[in-house]
């Protein structure tokens, strides 16, 4: 519940004239409604005693006939009035939302939290957001105009007879408190159970086409069809019994319109028989009551949801808060030093660093130390497991210690300003990420500014100039999803060109050539080589060719870093992957 009124207040904040605007144009036609059915019952009665009466009793006809367009006209235009606004405020608040929840996903997986597999956090993005259009729109919007129109219209009919009015009142009360107990804890714990049936077909169906391959090659592909379908299952029977629940809630609302009537005429009856109320005013309370049920329509249609709602008012309520604490970090980053590389001193330096993926988990660093001068190239060598890239990756701040602090030029890297940490400091390494769009597209994002001319020259660098001149689109060549049109190491190499064009003081290459063969991996090293001359680097790797060239090389085993002596010992050399 909290969650839930606080994403109405931060809705209400961005918009406050379309909340409250809408909320009034809301009533506006409910209200005319109400008043349209009423005046239309006491319209026909009238009519038809004036009938009975042959002309003894007066009536005009006119005055009635008026107000009846009159609510009319106001329930049309009204309600078009509020969907305009109260639909528009709501999808500009909503894009705002996927924005920040977008964000606290980026926190997250920045400091190592992000639990979610990238189907899951898909899902948070899209379906919980959207999940909460109806917060507003069906569920605040009707609650309040039922609960408005209901006293307002109770105070009028009290003048008539207050029995009936108090029995309406009953009965209306008595479907909301029905309609409140159907999102309950049984809801909310059904609602968990709805989303996880939805979060596993997502991955069972990411997962049966991306590795469709590897499924057909050891033949597994029947076995995650086979759970796949369960997961349909499973879906199709939580859903059911959400379905169940919004019929139930409609019967209730049925129910109740039927006992209001039966209610109201038992009491309007008794009232015109003590002599409290006129014949054609019981018509006006049975349209009255006919029409009061309606308003709990849209209500009763919310609350079979009210829990998935919260559920997911209280996912994208802690996304939120994750990113405004992180763009607060980055706020208060801004002002950082300008790291400063100068010869003789440290461009990066490492003390006591300690880290573990979970609390439980054996750390993996435990109590390291490095440090690389300016213009230094270490190579950092060691078992599989041992922790080589989570090293590069807490460098780079994609991941954060536990223990321990890191100074990038002399600033400490936990208050580094993010613009001039990755002006710095780039990574490099076999997980290349190619978009779907053009080879220039792909260059710029690294540097969006940057000219044609200083495209070529990084390609250059990287050795695929001549490669895209022979491409008849040249630098608009297009390139598919994943870097469909280029092999592995062209992959590799765009990706260096990508990051020349930063120009960083510190290179981390994190196997860089993981994955290619002897003669790719040769050009890829050539490349590099060369981009990186005068450079701070800090290479991650199994082959031996990667360590030519190399000031130093450490070993990481047991969460710690020792350096071996050069030349190289023969047990060294075994722990390397030969060319």
């Amino acid at each position: 519940m909290r969650s839930s009124l606080r994403i109405i207040w931060l809705l209400q904040k961005e918009e406050p004239l379309a909340f409250w605007g809408g909320l009034v144009l809301a009533f506006l036609p409910a209200a005319a409604g109400i008043a349209l059915l009423a005046v239309s019952g006491y319209f026909i009665t009238a009519t038809a005693l004036a009938g009975l009466s042959a002309g003894a009793v007066a009536f005009n006809t006119s005055s009635a006939a008026g107000s009846i367009r009159l609510y009319a006209c106001m329930r049309i235009f009204g309600r078009y009035a509020e969907r305009v606004i109260t639909h528009d405020a709501t999808f500009r608040f909503l894009a705002n939302l996927r924005s920040g929840v977008f964000r606290g996903l980026v926190a997250r997986a920045d400091n190592g939290t992000l639990s979610q597999r990238s189907a899951t956090a898909l899902s948070r993005v899209v379906s919980d957001v959207d999940q909460l259009d109806g917060l507003f729109l069906r569920l605040v919007v009707p609650l309040a105009s039922a609960a408005i129109i209901t006293g307002l219209t109770l105070v009028i009919l009290w003048q008539y007879s207050p029995m009936a009015s108090i029995a309406l009142g009953a009965v209306q009360a008595a479907g909301l408190t029905i309609l409140a107990k159907s999102g309950g804890h049984r809801k909310k714990a059904q609602a968990r159970k709805l989303n996880a049936a939805r979060d596993a077909l997502r991955v069972r169906v990411s997962d049966l086409v991306r590795g469709r391959r590897d499924l057909s090659v050891f033949g597994g592909l029947e076995q995650q069809r086979a759970a796949a379908l369960k997961a349909v299952d499973q879906l199709d029977e939580m859903q059911e019994q959400s379905e169940l629940t919004d019929m139930r809630n409609q019967a209730v609302i049925s129910t109740m319109s039927q006992v209001m009537i039966a209610v109201t005429f038992l009491f309007a009856a008794y009232a015109y028989q003590q002599g409290q109320m006129e014949l054609k005013h019981i018509a006006l309370f049975a349209f009255v009551a006919m029409a009061l049920p309606e308003l709990l329509i849209s209500v009763a249609n919310s609350a079979g949801s009210w829990s998935k709602m919260s559920g997911a008012a209280d996912r994208v309520r802690s996304l939120l808060s994750v990113g405004q604490d992180n763009e607060a970090l980055h706020n208060a980053r801004r002002n950082s030093e300008t790291p400063a590389f100068e010869n003789g001193s440290n461009a990066l330096l490492l003390k006591d660093i300690g880290f573990a993926y979970t609390p439980k988990a054996a750390p993996i660093l435990n109590g390291m130390d490095l440090r690389l001068p300016t213009g230094s190239r270490t190579v950092v060598i060691g078992p599989s497991g041992s922790g080589k890239s989570t090293l590069a990756a807490i460098v780079a701040r994609l991941q954060t210690p536990q223990n321990g602090t890191i100074q990038i030029g002399g600033v400490d890297l936990a208050e580094l300003a993010e613009d001039k940490l990755r002006a710095t400091l780039t990574v490099v390494g076999q997980r290349t990420q190619i978009f779907h769009s053009t080879i220039a597209e792909n260059l710029r994002v690294a540097r969006e500014e940057a000219t044609d001319s200083e495209l070529w020259e990084a390609l250059a660098h990287a050795g695929l100039k001549e490669l895209v001149e022979s491409r008849n689109e040249k630098l608009e060549t297009r390139l598919g999803e994943g870097g469909l049109g280029l092999s592995g190491g062209e992959g590799r190499r765009l990706a260096l060109a990508r990051a020349y064009l930063r120009d960083p003081e510190i290179w981390i290459a994190d196997e860089l050539t993981e994955g290619l063969d002897h003669a790719t991996a040769d050009t890829v090293l050539v490349s590099f080589r060369a981009m990186t001359r005068g450079k701070t680097v800090l290479m991650v790797s199994h082959r031996a060719s990667e360590l030519e060239g190399a000031d130093r090389v450490l070993v990481l085993e047991q969460g710690k870093l020792s350096e071996v002596e050069m030349p190289l010992s023969q047990e060294i050399k075994d722990r390397l992957r030969d060319d």
